[in-house]
Protein backbone atom coordinates (compact mmCIF):
# COMPACT_ATOMS: atom_id res chain seq x y z
CA UNK A 1 0.00 0.00 0.00
CA UNK A 2 1.06 3.67 -0.63
CA UNK A 3 1.28 6.12 2.48
CA UNK A 4 1.41 8.79 0.16
CA UNK A 5 -2.23 10.17 -1.90
CA UNK A 6 -0.89 11.92 -5.02
CA UNK A 7 -3.02 15.02 -5.19
CA UNK A 8 -2.27 18.14 -7.61
CA UNK A 9 -3.57 20.77 -4.61
CA UNK A 10 -2.04 19.08 -1.45
CA UNK A 11 1.80 17.52 -1.47
CA UNK A 12 1.68 16.11 2.37
CA UNK A 13 -1.99 14.08 2.32
CA UNK A 14 -0.78 10.93 3.79
CA UNK A 15 -2.38 7.30 4.83
CA UNK A 16 -1.76 6.69 8.74
CA UNK A 17 -2.11 2.93 7.70
CA UNK A 18 0.35 0.17 8.51
CA UNK A 19 1.87 0.99 11.35
CA UNK A 20 2.70 -1.64 13.80
CA UNK A 21 1.43 -1.22 17.59
CA UNK A 22 2.72 -2.38 20.59
CA UNK A 23 0.77 -5.17 20.92
CA UNK A 24 1.94 -6.69 17.06
CA UNK A 25 -1.53 -5.63 15.34
CA UNK A 26 -1.30 -2.71 12.26
CA UNK A 27 -2.63 -0.03 11.55
CA UNK A 28 -5.80 -0.42 9.03
CA UNK A 29 -5.31 1.26 5.64
CA UNK A 30 -7.68 3.70 4.32
CA UNK A 31 -9.55 4.53 7.78
CA UNK A 32 -7.32 7.82 9.08
CA UNK A 33 -5.34 10.47 7.15
CA UNK A 34 -3.33 13.31 7.61
CA UNK A 35 -2.55 16.13 5.28
CA UNK A 36 -2.16 20.06 4.63
CA UNK A 37 -5.04 21.94 3.86
CA UNK A 38 -7.71 21.21 1.14
CA UNK A 39 -8.45 24.06 -0.02
CA UNK A 40 -6.27 24.00 -3.39
CA UNK A 41 -7.70 20.78 -4.27
CA UNK A 42 -8.45 20.23 -8.19
CA UNK A 43 -11.36 18.56 -9.42
CA UNK A 44 -9.47 15.61 -10.15
CA UNK A 45 -8.25 15.81 -6.30
CA UNK A 46 -11.81 15.73 -5.00
CA UNK A 47 -12.60 12.53 -7.07
CA UNK A 48 -9.86 11.15 -5.44
CA UNK A 49 -10.68 11.56 -2.46
CA UNK A 50 -14.46 10.56 -3.05
CA UNK A 51 -12.86 7.23 -4.50
CA UNK A 52 -11.14 7.00 -0.87
CA UNK A 53 -14.84 7.56 0.81
CA UNK A 54 -13.69 10.40 3.01
CA UNK A 55 -16.44 11.20 5.14
CA UNK A 56 -15.48 13.30 7.69
CA UNK A 57 -12.43 16.31 7.07
CA UNK A 58 -11.41 17.98 10.30
CA UNK A 59 -9.81 21.25 9.88
CA UNK A 60 -7.65 22.41 12.65
CA UNK A 61 -6.81 25.69 10.96
CA UNK A 62 -7.79 29.31 12.49
CA UNK A 63 -10.88 31.22 11.14
CA UNK A 64 -8.58 33.81 9.95
CA UNK A 65 -6.35 30.97 8.05
CA UNK A 66 -9.62 29.38 6.05
CA UNK A 67 -10.65 33.31 5.27
CA UNK A 68 -6.89 34.07 3.61
CA UNK A 69 -6.79 30.32 2.33
CA UNK A 70 -10.48 29.12 1.14
CA UNK A 71 -12.77 26.75 2.90
CA UNK A 72 -11.71 22.94 2.64
CA UNK A 73 -13.20 21.56 -0.96
CA UNK A 74 -14.13 18.45 -0.26
CA UNK A 75 -16.13 14.97 -2.20
CA UNK A 76 -20.03 15.16 -2.49
CA UNK A 77 -21.57 14.02 1.37
CA UNK A 78 -17.99 14.32 2.89
CA UNK A 79 -19.06 16.74 6.47
CA UNK A 80 -16.52 19.43 7.45
CA UNK A 81 -15.80 19.49 11.47
CA UNK A 82 -13.98 22.86 12.54
CA UNK A 83 -12.08 22.55 15.22
CA UNK A 84 -9.43 25.74 15.20
CA UNK A 85 -6.26 25.45 16.77
CA UNK A 86 -4.41 28.99 16.47
CA UNK A 87 -1.16 29.47 15.02
CA UNK A 88 1.01 30.77 17.11
CA UNK A 89 0.79 34.67 17.41
CA UNK A 90 4.73 34.63 16.72
CA UNK A 91 3.88 33.85 13.41
CA UNK A 92 1.95 37.08 12.39
CA UNK A 93 5.11 38.60 13.07
CA UNK A 94 6.54 37.08 9.92
CA UNK A 95 4.90 39.11 7.75
CA UNK A 96 7.14 42.52 8.49
CA UNK A 97 10.75 39.70 9.11
CA UNK A 98 9.79 38.92 5.25
CA UNK A 99 9.27 42.08 3.71
CA UNK A 100 12.21 43.96 5.64
CA UNK A 101 14.71 40.32 5.39
CA UNK A 102 15.43 40.53 8.76
CA UNK A 103 15.46 37.59 10.60
CA UNK A 104 17.21 38.01 13.89
CA UNK A 105 14.39 38.05 16.15
CA UNK A 106 13.30 34.50 15.25
CA UNK A 107 13.93 31.73 17.80
CA UNK A 108 15.65 29.26 17.75
CA UNK A 109 13.32 27.07 18.93
CA UNK A 110 9.94 28.63 17.92
CA UNK A 111 8.47 25.16 17.00
CA UNK A 112 9.59 23.39 20.04
CA UNK A 113 7.53 26.42 22.06
CA UNK A 114 4.55 26.02 19.33
CA UNK A 115 4.36 22.24 20.06
CA UNK A 116 4.82 23.19 24.46
CA UNK A 117 1.83 25.41 23.68
CA UNK A 118 -0.12 22.60 22.29
CA UNK A 119 -0.23 20.47 24.79
CA UNK A 120 -0.89 23.04 27.26
CA UNK A 121 -3.69 24.58 25.26
CA UNK A 122 -5.23 22.43 22.93
CA UNK A 123 -6.57 19.09 24.56
CA UNK A 124 -10.22 20.30 23.79
CA UNK A 125 -9.54 20.26 19.99
CA UNK A 126 -7.16 17.17 20.21
CA UNK A 127 -9.72 15.69 22.27
CA UNK A 128 -12.68 16.51 19.71
CA UNK A 129 -10.32 14.86 16.48
CA UNK A 130 -9.84 11.36 19.00
CA UNK A 131 -13.67 11.50 19.56
CA UNK A 132 -14.76 12.03 16.12
CA UNK A 133 -12.33 9.31 15.27
CA UNK A 134 -14.02 6.68 17.69
CA UNK A 135 -17.29 7.26 15.88
CA UNK A 136 -17.23 4.99 13.06
CA UNK A 137 -19.95 6.92 10.86
CA UNK A 138 -17.10 9.28 10.54
CA UNK A 139 -14.12 7.27 9.14
CA UNK A 140 -12.70 7.18 6.73
CA UNK A 141 -11.68 10.61 8.08
CA UNK A 142 -9.20 13.48 7.24
CA UNK A 143 -7.53 15.50 9.28
CA UNK A 144 -5.55 18.92 8.47
CA UNK A 145 -3.89 21.88 8.95
CA UNK A 146 -2.17 24.49 6.99
CA UNK A 147 1.04 22.83 5.85
CA UNK A 148 -0.01 19.71 7.59
CA UNK A 149 3.19 19.33 9.75
CA UNK A 150 2.46 21.07 12.92
CA UNK A 151 -0.86 20.86 14.53
CA UNK A 152 -1.68 18.26 12.07
CA UNK A 153 1.79 16.39 12.80
CA UNK A 154 0.95 16.59 16.48
CA UNK A 155 -2.62 15.41 16.00
CA UNK A 156 -0.93 12.06 14.01
CA UNK A 157 1.15 11.80 17.17
CA UNK A 158 -2.02 11.55 18.93
CA UNK A 159 -3.97 9.73 17.02
CA UNK A 160 -0.83 6.57 16.39
CA UNK A 161 -0.05 6.81 20.19
CA UNK A 162 -3.39 6.35 21.13
CA UNK A 163 -3.73 2.92 19.09
CA UNK A 164 -0.58 1.65 20.59
CA UNK A 165 2.10 2.74 18.11
CA UNK A 166 5.24 3.06 20.15
CA UNK A 167 6.92 6.63 20.20
CA UNK A 168 9.88 5.68 17.87
CA UNK A 169 7.25 5.07 14.77
CA UNK A 170 5.27 8.18 15.39
CA UNK A 171 8.32 10.75 15.50
CA UNK A 172 9.26 8.73 12.28
CA UNK A 173 5.51 9.19 10.47
CA UNK A 174 6.23 13.23 12.01
CA UNK A 175 9.54 13.63 9.93
CA UNK A 176 7.99 12.13 7.09
CA UNK A 177 6.41 16.10 6.02
CA UNK A 178 10.07 17.13 5.29
CA UNK A 179 10.19 14.66 2.52
CA UNK A 180 6.92 15.17 0.84
CA UNK A 181 6.88 19.17 1.49
CA UNK A 182 10.49 19.56 -0.23
CA UNK A 183 9.57 20.77 -3.42
CA UNK A 184 6.80 23.12 -1.85
CA UNK A 185 9.38 23.87 0.39
CA UNK A 186 12.08 24.66 -2.20
CA UNK A 187 9.79 26.84 -3.95
CA UNK A 188 9.06 29.07 -1.11
CA UNK A 189 12.85 29.52 -0.09
CA UNK A 190 13.06 30.09 -3.77
CA UNK A 191 9.80 33.10 -3.73
CA UNK A 192 12.14 34.26 -0.42
CA UNK A 193 15.64 34.98 -1.55
CA UNK A 194 14.67 36.42 -5.14
CA UNK A 195 11.81 38.67 -3.16
CA UNK A 196 14.73 39.80 -0.82
CA UNK A 197 17.24 39.97 -3.94
CA UNK A 198 14.49 42.55 -6.08
CA UNK A 199 15.19 44.73 -2.79
CA UNK A 200 18.97 44.08 -2.02
CA UNK A 201 18.99 42.63 0.68
CA UNK A 202 20.15 38.87 2.00
CA UNK A 203 17.94 36.34 4.42
CA UNK A 204 19.52 33.58 6.25
CA UNK A 205 17.36 30.83 4.46
CA UNK A 206 18.70 28.54 7.29
CA UNK A 207 16.36 30.58 9.57
CA UNK A 208 13.54 29.82 7.78
CA UNK A 209 14.36 26.13 6.79
CA UNK A 210 13.98 25.87 10.55
CA UNK A 211 10.61 26.95 9.89
CA UNK A 212 9.31 24.83 7.17
CA UNK A 213 11.00 21.28 7.94
CA UNK A 214 10.45 19.89 11.38
CA UNK A 215 12.76 18.29 13.63
CA UNK A 216 12.28 15.94 16.05
CA UNK A 217 13.32 17.92 18.84
CA UNK A 218 9.80 19.86 18.15
CA UNK A 219 7.91 16.96 18.63
CA UNK A 220 10.22 15.49 21.49
CA UNK A 221 9.52 18.74 23.15
CA UNK A 222 6.09 18.00 23.31
CA UNK A 223 6.83 14.74 24.04
CA UNK A 224 8.25 16.24 27.20
CA UNK A 225 5.70 18.38 28.03
CA UNK A 226 3.17 15.31 28.27
CA UNK A 227 4.93 13.52 30.91
CA UNK A 228 5.70 16.52 32.82
CA UNK A 229 2.33 17.37 32.92
CA UNK A 230 0.79 13.99 33.18
CA UNK A 231 3.18 11.13 33.38
CA UNK A 232 2.90 9.83 29.95
CA UNK A 233 1.35 9.67 26.85
CA UNK A 234 -1.86 7.08 27.84
CA UNK A 235 -2.52 9.35 30.95
CA UNK A 236 -2.46 12.26 28.46
CA UNK A 237 -5.41 10.61 26.24
CA UNK A 238 -7.13 9.88 28.71
CA UNK A 239 -6.83 12.99 31.56
CA UNK A 240 -5.72 16.14 29.00
CA UNK A 241 -7.44 15.38 26.08
CA UNK A 242 -10.84 13.54 27.64
CA UNK A 243 -11.39 10.20 26.00
CA UNK A 244 -12.52 7.48 28.74
CA UNK A 245 -10.76 4.43 28.85
CA UNK A 246 -13.51 2.46 26.92
CA UNK A 247 -13.22 4.42 23.59
CA UNK A 248 -9.90 3.53 23.14
CA UNK A 249 -9.98 0.97 23.62
CA UNK A 250 -12.82 0.62 20.93
CA UNK A 251 -11.06 2.76 19.10
CA UNK A 252 -7.95 0.16 18.55
CA UNK A 253 -10.28 -2.78 17.78
CA UNK A 254 -11.82 -0.87 14.91
CA UNK A 255 -8.58 0.49 13.62
CA UNK A 256 -5.75 -2.44 14.28
CA UNK A 257 -6.08 -5.42 12.56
Amino acid sequence: MNRHIPLSGQPNFRDLGGYESRDGRRVKWGTVYRSGELSQLSASDIDKLGELGIKTVVDLRSPQEVSARGESRTPPGARVEALPIASSSFFAKLIPMFLEGDFSQLPPDLLERVNRALVRNSGAQYGGLLRTLIDRANRPLVFHCTQGKDRAGFGAAMVLSALGVPWETVVEDYLLSNHFRQEENDKILRMIRDFASSNGTEVELSKIEGLLYVKAASLEAAHTEIRALHGDVESFLIDGLGCRVDELERLRDDLLE
